[in-house]
């Protein structure tokens, strides 16, 4: 909820926040102020009872107007009656309709008044109708059934009905009249206060914040009164002051001034209440809404000069003052004086690094320049250029200055000495940016790049793991094996026990730009960043690095606590000073901040947990620890709210849903709701979780149970219905099957018969097939048998008459070459008709192809001769193939035989190469050649074609090639002749 701030608060010793009906309250009227035991405000208003906790506003009853608020007799309930004098009990940061008991008296009903002629109840002062009504009794209430009877003249007490004691008493004005406890007190014309002991009037001393008022007795007969009865509190309001009242043991009252600097009645203020841990004033008005005033803990130092008010490094000056490098000293009050000889240092000063020696005196620097002052800065002992920018400045409490350079690297130099000369201890470290002793030998240095632990006598440098590209900002070390660093970007760590850990950030990751870390003497630890001031507990931080705590809690200081600017500055060393009173000095970006941390006080968010609101589709359900959903919801929220009036970013609130089976803690949103959308059924436990401030395990816990109802398909009743269903369909799915087998079975039987039928035919024909298969095969071999008997020995016997090489008859030569070539015809034949009679597997054996080449030549190179031909035999001897010899040869034998057959007075040259994976016998003759038709058909040769040319020695030797898996290639040369070539695929000849 955003709230307005009043101008001018920066001059004031307190912030101020103004609410209105335009930022969360339902009406600007507000009558009285009350706190319930939750911790929660409820305001009386024209428009309802109003709840605040902090941050935000509830209303309840709208549409009542609140006459006042009371309290019960044991003062810890809160009622409020209405116009129409219904009672509403407050309950449980909730309200409630109260029905009395009519056989009882309900607490405090004499304030309930019927006609104000004669008696008037009043609980608050002022009262809105002091001008207005003018009774002849004013009733000033003590405890739920005592109270007093102011008349004209007189004062009576009265207990249960019953009248103690009387006595006169001239009365000036009856609105001056009030209780403290069960005493009651008047405030006189002059303005002295009046105790009565029964019927005895006693003057009161006033004492406290009051008397310091110049114009306190001379105008103290204008005090105005402001009573809240039912927070039982006290308040004089004189010239624009207000001042808390308190009876003291002694009997007198003590006055605290709260506010000052405000007009009550231009403001129109009726009612007050004020809460003394944290120094907060509530104040309502009749017409203006709600106005909080919260003092300031923090009041920070500066000259008001503009940009000299910007600093970075500070030294301790005198006994309780500091200076910073621009020369200003302020002391512990915030007064502030210049030094003159800071004018005269020779460059510009820095503001980066200031630093205090062992003796006493003051180091500081400008570009490259370092100087030596006394320690009341009254003169410069020393000074030296380095040639370098001088990064850092560190005076450790061996009385050494440690020097960090930009590209030099890191000096050193006698603090004691007069003239004192810098010595380069390593040029690795470069870019310093804080120096600090963790022992006698052992120094930490942080730079622009990283952390280095130095073990000084030993000259060894290490790089701490985990920071290598860290901007290291500071360094800060309480004790042994305790660093604290703190990056720019990275967050902050605790290197402990040869371990770095990363801390935990805050929620919105402010302290990932953590400027500087101090401790103080309470066991808290403060760092600043870019967006105000943090405090943590230096236990908790401990115990999360050694893996004993989950949570850390971080408490937040902002501007509202009087910061001039949440921005802290960092970069210098000192980043802060500790002085020896304890008090604690922070650079900021407009003013030093300077405090004692033992005198604030952190308010911290210890209050319980309510569920204000339950929210489904758009409606409100009943709020409870136990929420019944239905199944198909859209969205479910839920408003839950704690009373808190500090930092609202000091709340830290998480949940987490156990149905999921994760243990996720999820932040709680700004306007404190939690929303789930659309779930399955299931019982769900939500679990909010408050952290409460510091110490391990230190939150408070509200569990809340919602069961989100079956869906239609998960009731009970559905799932009998689906299991019937798939009963009877299992039923009536078996007895489809058994049909359809029973119906699949008779068919399968007829089926089978069928083909029983059709296969007995088929059987039948085949052994009939067999027989005359067998017949035609006994026939054929019969045949072959006569042809070898009857045809092939006689012509061979012919053949061997003819060839009578003494005879020169030209017929006897011309017979003998047709018996040669008849013989070989047949025996041609005969082994074509037995490689497919007998179908045998063909075996195969490595053959010479030059010796069987070799072979048929000579079989016809005597007919070549006749024809004046040549044979040639190309291939070289020892070329070998694995194919089957017989069948091989007849393809040889007839191949030649065509060359011989058509070619005259010319050559035939037979060769035979390996082409890969292939043989390629070739027959290349000079003869008339080969017709193109029958040179495509052997080409293209296929054994479904029916048609036959020339004859069948072609078709004899095409098939016998398929047996040794080969194939027959035709070309015509480019002269005159044929190239006939037989290609054999050795990898597949078996």
């Amino acid at each position: 909820m955003p709230a307005f701030a009043l101008s001018g608060m920066d001059t004031l010793p307190y912030t101020i926040t103004h609410y209105t009906d335009e930022n969360g309250l339902p009406q600007n009227s507000v009558k009285f102020i009350a706190p319930d035991d939750e911790g929660f405000l409820w305001l009386a208003t024209e428009n309802g009872l109003v709840r605040f906790e902090g941050d935000r506003f509830r209303n309840f009853n709208s549409s009542s107007r609140i006459s006042y608020i009371y309290s019960n007799a044991g003062r810890n309930k809160l009622f409020a009656r209405t116009d129409k004098r219904e009672a509403i009990r407050v309950e449980n940061g909730r309200t409630v309709k109260f029905t009395r008991n009519p056989n009882t008296e309900d607490d405090y009903e004499f304030l309930i008044y019927n006609d104000t002629a004669f008696v008037y109840p009043v609980n608050s002062l002022p009262n809105v109708f002091t001008d207005v009504i003018h009774p002849d009794h004013f009733l000033i209430p003590v405890d739920a059934y005592d109270y007093y009877m102011i008349g004209m003249d007189s004062i009576r007490f009265i207990r249960k009905k019953q009248e103690q004691y009387r006595f006169k008493y001239p009365i000036a004005s009856p609105w001056k009249f009030f209780t403290l406890g069960d005493s009651l007190y008047q405030l006189t014309e002059n303005g002295d206060v009046t105790f009565f002991d029964k019927d005895k009037p006693v003057n009161v001393i006033v004492r406290g914040d009051i008397l310091h008022y110049p114009a306190y007795r001379s105008r103290k007969k204008h005090i105005q009164l402001y009573w809240n009865f039912v927070a039982e509190q006290l308040f004089f309001y004189l010239d624009e002051r207000c001042y808390f009242v308190e009876a003291l043991p002694d009997g007198s009252l003590g006055t605290t001034l709260v506010v000052e600097d405000f007009d009550f009645t231009q403001q129109s203020i009726l009612s007050i209440y004020y809460t003394s841990f944290n120094k907060r004033v509530y104040l309502g008005s009749r017409s203006k809404g709600l106005f909080v005033f919260t003092w300031k803990q923090f009041h920070p130092f500066r000259t008001g000069e503009g940009k000299t008010d910007v600093y970075y490094a500070q030294a301790p000056f005198g006994d309780d003052s500091i200076v910073t490098p621009q020369g200003i000293v302020f002391d512990a009050h915030g007064k502030y004086s210049s030094l003159p000889l800071f004018n005269g240092v020779k460059g510009k000063y820095d503001n980066y690094s200031m630093q205090v020696d062992k003796e006493g005196n003051i180091w500081g620097k400008a570009d490259s320049n370092i100087y030596k002052m006394n320690a009341d800065c009254s003169e410069i002992l020393w000074s030296r250029e380095l040639h370098d920018v001088v990064k850092q400045l560190y005076a450790d409490n061996a009385g050494r200055l440690w020097i960090g350079t930009h590209r030099s690297g890191l000096y050193y130099l006698s603090t004691k000495d007069e003239n004192p000369v810098p010595l380069l201890y390593s040029a690795a470290i470069k870019d310093a940016s804080y120096m600090q002793l963790e022992n006698a030998d052992t120094m930490w240095a942080g730079t622009e790049k990283g952390l280095f632990r130095i073990q000084i006598s030993k000259n060894r440098i290490d790089t701490i793991a985990g920071l290598e590209e860290a901007y290291v900002r500071s360094v800060y070390i309480p004790r042994k094996d305790e660093v604290w660093i703190t990056t720019y970007g990275n967050g902050f760590y605790l290197h402990h026990q040869k371990r770095l850990t990363p801390l935990p950030l805050d929620k919105l990751k402010y302290l990932a730009f953590a400027h500087c870390i101090i401790g103080d003497a309470y066991g808290y630890l403060w760092i600043t960043t870019n967006k105000g001031l943090f405090k943590a507990s230096r236990k908790d931080l401990l115990a999360y690095a050694d893996w004993k705590q989950t949570l850390v809690y971080y408490f937040y200081y902002g501007k509202s606590q009087g910061f001039f600017t949440n921005e802290f500055n960092g970069g210098c060393q000192p980043c802060a000073l500790t002085l020896r009173n304890g008090d604690i000095s922070l650079p900021s970006l407009d003013g030093i901040v300077r405090f004692s941390p033992g005198t604030l006080n952190h308010e911290l968010p210890v209050r319980k947990l309510f569920l204000d609101e339950v929210e489904l589709d758009g409606y409100s359900l009943p709020a409870g620890d136990t929420i019944s959903l239905p199944n198909n919801f859209l969205q479910f929220k839920l408003h839950i709210s704690t009373p808190f009036f500090g930092d609202n970013y000091n709340t830290q609130i998480f949940y987490s849903l156990d149905g999921e089976g994760k243990d996720v803690w999820l932040p709680v949103e700004s306007n404190r709701t939690i929303s789930f959308s659309s779930m399955p059924s299931g019982t769900y436990r939500l679990r909010i979780r408050k952290i409460n401030g510091f110490g391990a395990n230190n939150f408070i816990e509200k569990t809340i149970v919602f069961k989100v109802a079956l869906a239609w398909f998960e009731t009970a009743w559905f799932r009998i219905l689906v299991l019937g269903l798939l009963a009877l369909s299992i039923v009536a799915y078996l007895r489809w099957r058994i049909t359809s087998i029973q119906y699949k079975t008779h068919l399968l039987e007829t089926r089978v018969s069928d083909r029983t039928r059709e296969l007995k035919q088929a059987l039948e024909y085949l052994q009939a097939s067999e027989n005359k298969l067998r017949k035609q095969t006994l026939m054929q071999q019969r045949l072959i048998a006569a042809i070898t008997h009857d045809i092939k020995t006689p012509m061979k016997f012919l053949m061997l008459l003819s060839n009578n090489r003494n005879t020169g008859d030209k017929s006897a030569k011309a017979v003998y070459d047709a018996l040669y070539k008849m013989y070989h015809l047949v025996e041609n034949l005969i082994q074509y008709m037995k490689t497919h009679i007998k179908g045998e597997r063909v075996v195969l054996e490595a053959v010479d192809l030059h010796d069987l080449l070799e072979e048929k030549a000579g079989i016809f190179r005597p007919i070549a001769a006749a024809r004046e031909v040549e044979i040639f035999n190309n291939t070289e001897p020892g070329s070998k193939v694995m194919v089957n010899r017989q069948l091989l040869a007849v393809v040889m034998h007839n191949l030649l035989d065509n060359a011989v057959k058509y070619t005259t007075q010319g050559s035939i040259r037979m060769e035979a190469v390996h082409q890969g994976n292939e043989v390629c016998i070739k027959f290349i003759d000079t003869g008339i050649g080969m017709q193109p038709v029958l040179a495509d058909w052997v080409n293209q040769y296929n054994a479904t074609d029916t048609q036959v040319h020339n004859g069948i020695g072609l078709l004899i030797v095409i098939e016998l090639l398929l047996l040794i898996n080969g194939r027959l290639n035709v070309t015509a040369n480019k002269d005159t002749g044929t190239t006939v070539s037989v290609i054999l695929d050795i990898n597949n000849s078996n």
